[in-house]
């Protein structure tokens, strides 16, 4: 490769700005990359994130989606404009053929991350637009501002890692290897369903993965509920970078070396320094104080300013009682608490509907149960009807702290519907509660909830407990007894 280092100053600009000019109309004019990549982060936020979000009541869903998507968005461009076509490029020799142009060090390079960030600028400002305009979302400028940046230069990993991928496969197996990539990934991360309804095994694995960092970031911006720290998750990306882009050239070997110009031991001395240097000032907290990491407890951050800021106070300590309600006394009460009390859907529009009694002939034995009955509606899309527990009044408004319960358990028989048990925890009254889901019988048989295996449930502060069913829809009927915290 001619080396171009002698070029004029204002030519060497004009040939970087050239490169990068070229490299973007051409992907633009590539319907099979530009159109999906440009309008499914958008189509998805609109349907799942508006239709069944704000538009039915649910805007914590369009807000975590509005985050998370534009995560989506930001992949996209950098696995498929790197992985995708580096490997077509390499295959058909056309690497050779910009080796020997007289370019400036890494232009080829550094030409297409630019394409692949101003890819996801258009996305990140097209789901902003969208987000407030008809998702309602509650987005301020500082917001806006912070977020484009994270999701504009959080494209950087992606295309690294496409790079690498570009490097190894051949140009005809890359698409379907870089989708399976993408897609796992993005589903893997929460981009698409929340990671607290997933397996905990999928829970423990999620920080592997690079957009699940760069989701938390996005998370925390908007005001969402995330898990790490700011510094931390920077330096993992950092470090995702650097690592990947090393990989990559060594696997492309001369011809990736060659691509950074006629000194590359200098620019790849360069590019490490700069992550390794971006890795140290995350860990030294200059990117921002840390957000609440997965069991709530506060940060080193969130420590040292105590002082001047007071950590939200936990909920009521819960008293030293095993037994919650055996439903033998003649009433729906609790051993504290407001008691349990039917409930439906119609506070958020819906047409879901319950009601509930005392029936003789309880579990074991015992004198009663408490037995509950509706019916499923579909006037909105996540429908709930049954039986609602508060153990700190008002309804929804007290907190109790459970973090000293080992397990939640209760004895159920129904009508062979599946059914879940739904835990509303948190400072945020529209958090995402936990539900965990279960199937009856026609005999009585034991729920056990270990408190432990979700970690990201706020235990210290919750709201209420609730068992019923979200569908299908239709006529259900359950009783539960012998309901105990131990």
């Amino acid at each position: 490769m001619n080396s171009a280092v002698d070029m004029p100053g204002s030519r060497l600009w004009a040939a970087y700005l050239g490169e990068m000019r070229f490299e973007f109309i051409k992907s633009l004019r590539t319907p099979a990359f530009a159109v999906p990549t440009l309008l499914f982060p958008i189509l998805f936020y609109v349907m799942f994130g508006i239709f069944f979000g704000s538009m039915r009541g649910n805007s914590q869903q369009a807000l975590y989606l509005f985050a998370t998507y534009g995560v989506f968005g930001a992949m996209g461009p950098g696995l498929f404009g790197f992985g995708v076509s580096l490997a077509i490029e390499r295959e058909q020799g056309l690497l050779t053929l910009k080796q020997a142009l007289p370019q400036p060090p890494g232009a080829y390079l550094l030409a297409r991350a630019v394409m692949a960030m101003l890819f996801v600028a258009t996305i990140s400002l097209m789901l902003m637009l969208v987000a407030v305009s008809v998702g309602n979302v509650p987005l301020t400028f500082s917001q806006g501002i912070r977020l484009f940046a994270i999701d504009v230069l959080g494209a950087l990993p992606f295309c690294v890692i496409g790079m690498w991928v570009g490097s190894m496969v051949s140009g005809a197996a890359s698409p379907a290897i870089v989708n399976v990539i993408f897609l796992f990934m993005a589903f893997l991360s929460g981009l698409w369903v929340p990671l607290q309804f997933m397996p905990k095994v999928l829970i423990d694995i999620a920080p592997v993965w690079p957009s699940y960092h760069l989701a938390q970031m996005a998370l925390s911006t908007v005001g969402a509920k995330s898990m790490g720290t700011m510094p931390g998750h920077v330096g993992v990306l950092a470090g995702v970078t650097l690592m990947f882009f090393l990989l990559a050239m060594r696997r492309m070997h001369g011809s990736g070396f060659r691509l950074l110009g006629a000194k590359p031991k200098r620019t790849l001395a360069i590019a490490s320094g700069a992550c390794v240097a971006l890795i140290g000032l995350s860990m030294a907290g200059v990117f921002g104080a840390g957000q609440a990491t997965q069991d709530g407890a506060a940060t080193t951050q969130e420590a040292s300013a105590a002082a001047s800021t007071p950590a939200p106070p936990a909920g009521v300590a819960a008293p030293d009682v095993r037994e919650l309600a055996a439903f033998d006394g003649g009433a729906a009460t609790a051993a504290y608490g407001i008691g349990w009390s039917a409930a439906g859907d119609d506070m958020r529009g819906g047409n879901s509907h319950a009601t509930q009694r005392l029936v003789e002939g309880g579990a074991s034995g015992s004198k009663g149960a408490l037995e509950v009955t509706g019916a499923v509606g579909d006037a909105i899309q996540y429908p709930f009807a049954g039986t609602m527990f508060f153990p700190e009044g008002p309804p929804m408004q007290g907190l109790i702290d459970y973090s000293g319960k080992k397990a939640l358990t209760f004895q159920v028989r129904g009508d062979g519907r599946r059914y879940l048990l739904m835990v509303i925890s948190g400072l945020a009254v529209e958090g995402i509660p936990l539900m965990y889901d279960f199937e009856t019988t026609r005999q009585w048989q034991e729920v056990r909830l270990e408190l432990a295996k979700y970690p990201n449930v706020d235990w210290k502060r919750v709201r209420a407990i609730g068992i019923g069913t979200m569908g299908p829809v239709g006529p259900f009927r359950f009783q539960i007894d012998d309901v105990r915290l131990e």
